[in-house]
């Protein structure tokens, strides 16, 4: 198998926090779907029984080199720079998988892309790697996890590479492999968080994840870059290339449940599970 599973995830404060997570404390109740959509998307991660989940974050943003972390343990104490008010001193303290991280970043280097293999305790994660696992994916802090970053120098196409490297990498390990992608879809931000995008922005939205749930890889693929200037997706659609790379150099057909979209700040948030079937 090389991937047991896919996530579509979001990471905004005003979704993750224990507070909202746990006890479902809402600034608003235009939150609420979002965040029960994230409860339900746990309870597939669980279903899935991976051995480690790889998390691409559009806030692990990288200049020239995608970075992949093998730190055998990220273990830390949180505060989002961006939003201290709402997400401060949250401790994490996960297993990492040195030995994938370091074959999925070889395989990069070795494709002539521009690859750093981190293995430092300092490497500091960021809220859209954290905060996802510690409030609905992983919440016993149990699994292994493998971050790897967005790249500002990486176009969509050598996004989409690294995420078929991660495929690879994935079937070559015999392991359980899932893989988050962990970031808006459309992302025109204003201010006031409960505001949504705009309808037209919406509908690429949604048009996006029906090519999703009806298993349409090659043609979401094939659209990305039209989704991604009229949408303007958060870190540029980066984090839906690795997923669609993934995905298509995964040759797999995946079961999709559609758990939410909703809005923070302007922005579309879809949560999206996708089970590799047998």
């Amino acid at each position: 198998m090389s991937l047991a599973a896919v996530y579509l995830s979001a990471h905004t404060p005003r979704y993750c926090t224990l507070e909202a997570a746990v006890e479902g404390k809402l600034a608003s109740e235009a939150f609420r779907p979002v965040r029960d959509g994230l409860v339900a998307q746990g309870r597939e991660v669980a279903k899935a029984r991976l051995d480690v989940m790889v998390v691409n974050s559009c806030h692990l943003i990288t200049t020239f080199p995608t970075v992949v972390d093998g730190t055998p343990r990220h273990r830390g104490v949180l505060t989002a720079q961006e939003a201290p008010e709402i997400i401060h001193g949250v401790a994490y303290d996960y297993p990492g998988d040195y030995e994938l991280a370091a074959d999925i970043a070889a395989r990069g280097k070795g494709a002539g892309l521009q690859s750093v293999l981190a293995n430092d305790v300092h490497y500091p994660l960021d809220y859209g790697t954290v905060m996802p696992m510690v409030c609905y994916l992983d919440r016993a802090q149990s699994m292994p996890m493998v971050p790897v970053s967005v790249c500002l120098a990486a176009d969509l196409n050598e996004s989409f590479e690294w995420g078929r490297h991660i495929a690879v990498a994935a079937r070559e390990s015999g392991k359980r492999v899932g893989l988050v992608a962990s970031g808006s879809v459309s992302h025109k931000l204003v201010r006031g968080p409960e505001k949504g995008p705009k309808p037209e922005d919406e509908e690429l939205d949604h048009r996006l994840a029906k090519m999703l749930a009806a298993g349409q890889y090659a043609e979401a693929w094939a659209w990305l870059p039209e989704f991604s200037r009229a949408a303007q997706p958060e870190m540029g659609g980066r984090h839906l290339a690795m997923m669609l790379g993934a995905i298509l150099e995964s040759r797999q057909r995946f079961s999709a449940t559609v758990h939410a979209y909703g809005p923070s700040s302007g922005s579309g948030n879809y949560v999206i599970s996708l089970a590799a079937e047998a």
